[in-house]
């Protein structure tokens, strides 16, 4: 399957109109870094397509996590974002502010099942697992 039929279908599995613009956003999101900002997004998005502007960016950004098609990740106040085409958690670096995805997951048993004590229902989860990354490490010996 090609990329732009990849997130036609995509964009139909979450009730969204395909249009050029989101099509660019989900393209930009899934050959870049892991996460992106909004404006790191627009900055490549753009220059694909003619007219595409930045609070557009945000707007459709907005769309696309509200129907689940992407994840909103906040770190040292930046807002950030990832295709959500499968689970995953995160590594955080406190020093330099590295994520990395973490495709092993330690909760997922818990998806399905009440808390004792509680009864809460698990739907899902959300993991990000704060540390000091392998380069910070070296740095600081």
């Amino acid at each position: 399957m090609k990329s732009a039929d990849r997130y036609v279908d995509i964009l139909r599995r979450a009730n969204l109109r395909v249009t050029p613009q989101r099509i660019a956003i989900l393209s930009t999101l899934a050959s870049g870094q892991h996460l992106a900002t909004c404006q790191a997004i627009w900055e490549r998005a753009h220059k694909r397509t003619r007219g595409l502007g930045l609070v557009t960016v945000y707007r459709i950004l907005e769309r696309l996590r509200t129907a689940g098609v992407v994840e909103q990740i906040d770190l040292r106040g930046t807002t950030h974002f990832c295709l959500a085409d499968h689970h995953h958690d995160h590594v955080i670096c406190e020093s330099c502010g590295r994520v990395d995805p973490i495709d092993t997951c330690v909760l997922e048993s818990l998806t399905g099942s009440r808390l004792e004590g509680t009864g809460f229902l698990v739907k899902g989860h959300r993991l990000d697992l704060l540390g000091v990354c392998p380069t910070c490490q070296r740095a600081a010996t």
